[in-house]
């Protein structure tokens, strides 16, 4: 039992000695010393009791619900970081670059879905395939730019990623109050963004004749896809940008930025971890079976489209 006591003032040692804490350590005493009790008369040694009874009892943040004491633990251990504060020009200069970057990120995920656009109206409708080719290409070069300038827009706010870091009240009213105001736009945007996913194939169904007119059609349908992305994109990756501020002093482990990207849950890490296979297997039984090989690259531009989508509005919190 003495190494049982031992073990048990190691693992309150670093917590205030307040009443609340000092009555859950007695009563986690007596849970382990209950514990070995019935160990030692079910014929367990001493040894085997006791490696037991640390085994099931040992890790007290695994316990803190049921002893009522998360609270102060997670405070002790905030305490114990070497914090940065943020200051409150860094904040409204973080929100606004976070802005900034949403819209150039949902704006090149647009054009990468828009970008069939060209092909229809110039190859289709005025029957120049070479302009139509030539225009894909330049929204394609458009959609990359924005993508890197999306990106060097948060370059000066890495450490938020990779330093502990912490908020004076005054920042957290304000981030607080901002994101209270972007509530109601953020639920507009996004009911007119995937209210304009749902009616893309409305033109396509109203217009039933052949021609022009139908490849126009056809067109309005990856015009309103890609709108209705936009409107999503960037109002998550607003949102997220107070909700990233505000978890600021939760996070107590820091890192180099991942190359790889972490997914909100894991079926859906398992699905990306398939995806690009899949889409070249897609690319590869499409383009046989129909020998429209002229055609059949598209499926990649969209594909790349539908990945950033993913990325943008189920990554996790570990990204900026």
């Amino acid at each position: 039992m003495e190494t049982i006591k031992n073990y048990l003032e190691a693992m309150f040692r670093n917590l205030p000695q307040t009443e609340k804490v000092l009555r859950a350590k007695s009563e986690l005493f007596q849970m382990m010393e209950d514990k070995y009790t019935e160990l030692i008369r079910e014929g367990k040694t001493e040894n085997e009791a006791v490696g037991t009874v640390i085994s099931e009892f040992g890790n007290l943040e695994d316990l803190a619900d049921d002893l009522g004491i998360k609270d102060i633990i997670v405070t002790s251990r905030n305490e114990q970081i070497n914090r940065r504060k943020v200051t409150f020009d860094e904040i409204k200069k973080y929100l606004e670059a976070k802005r900034i970057s949403a819209y150039m990120n949902a704006t090149a995920i647009m054009l990468c879905i828009c970008c069939p656009v060209g092909p229809i109206f110039f190859g289709d409708v005025l029957k120049n395939d070479t302009f139509g080719v030539i225009c894909l290409f330049l929204i394609l070069a458009v959609a990359i730019m924005f993508f890197i300038m999306a990106s060097s827009r948060l370059e000066d706010f890495k450490f938020l990623q990779q330093e502990a870091c912490t908020l004076d009240a005054i920042g957290k009213d304000y981030i607080i109050n901002a994101k209270r105001e972007y509530t109601s736009s953020y639920s507009v945007r996004l009911s007119i963004g995937v209210l304009l996913c749902v009616l893309c194939v409305l033109p396509s169904s109203i217009v039933h004749s052949t021609g022009p007119l139908e490849d126009l059609a056809d067109a309005l349908l990856f015009i309103f896809v890609g709108a209705g992305v936009f409107l999503i994109v960037s109002s998550n990756k607003i949102k997220h940008s107070y909700e990233k501020l505000l978890n600021l002093e939760k996070e107590t482990v820091f890192k180099e930025k991942d190359m790889e990207t972490q997914y909100s849950n894991k079926k859906l890490k398992a699905i990306m971890s398939a995806y690009w296979p899949t889409v070249t297997c897609i690319y590869l039984c499409v383009s046989f079976i129909t020998a429209e090989w002229a055609y059949t690259w598209l499926i990649w531009p969209i594909a790349a489209a539908l990945s950033a989508i993913l990325k943008a509005v189920f990554t996790t919190s570990e990204e900026q």
